[in-house]
């Protein structure tokens, strides 16, 4: 499955997942090859998520694999309404299905800025940690050298945003954390517009360009949304 390019295996069930196998199934070139993997079970009336990256490494929370795990639940008749709970590493999750999907990534908290390389990043978290500089044309930025010097850099590692604003809404690259740059970073693009609000910059509601197409972020009081597409690409069965 995939959500603006940004792409994932995905198991029903209670698969056994350990780090050897995700880095075996998400390589590109002796794997099925995905930037992740994701869980999906059932607990009760609500759905359960459990996300790794690519690196095997199991994540608090990923905003585009949301998006699928609300869609897969829904096609796959595990659940019956368009709207319902996904459980995640970091607490309980709103998804509503719709022409596109849109789900709750929770509050947003804010740390203190850093400086490097002549650039301000500020450290934000989405359930899982970012760090976010805005000003620079991303594309004018060396993303993979300076997101995995930060990721390196940072105890616990972490994933780096890239954005600057444009108009009302901001174009973003991201590079994540056990990853490398994906297409799309779902908490990333909340992340970045969570910051870009704080400062004033945007208004509570903008759409986040990022290589895979874009998404539609909205900050509340208490909660953010984020809006996009999900697709399933094929199924198949391991030998």
């Amino acid at each position: 499955m995939e959500g603006l390019g940004n792409d994932f295996i995905v198991f029903e069930g209670s698969v056994e997942v350990h780090a050897e196998l995700v880095r075996k199934l998400c390589d590109r070139h002796f794997g099925i090859g995905a930037d992740g993997v994701l869980r999906v079970g059932q607990e009760g009336d609500f759905i359960r998520m459990d996300y790794w990256n690519a690196d095997g490494g199991m994540a608090e929370m990923c905003g585009n694999g949301l998006r699928c795990v609300a869609l897969y639940a829904y096609d796959n008749a595990l659940v019956e309404n368009k709207s319902f709970v996904v459980k995640t590493a970091v607490g309980d999750r709103r998804v509503e299905i719709g022409d596109l999907i849109s789900v709750e990534l929770g509050p947003v908290t804010m740390g203190e800025p850093r400086d490097w390389n002549g650039m301000t990043f500020h450290a934000v978290s989405v359930g899982n940690p970012h760090l976010v500089t805005l000003g620079k044309d991303p594309r004018k930025i060396d993303v993979a050298s300076i997101g995995k010097a930060l990721e390196l850099a940072t105890p616990g590692g972490t994933n780096v945003g890239f954005g600057s604003v444009v108009g009302s809404g901001i174009n973003l690259r991201v590079w994540e954390r056990g990853v490398g740059e994906t297409l799309a970073c779902g908490s990333g693009m909340v992340a970045a517009a969570a910051l870009a609000h704080r400062l004033q910059l945007t208004g509570p509601a903008m759409a986040i360009k990022v290589p895979g197409g874009h998404a539609i972020v909205e900050i509340e009081d208490t909660t953010t949304w984020l809006t996009g597409p999900a697709r399933l690409v094929f199924r198949g069965e391991l030998p």
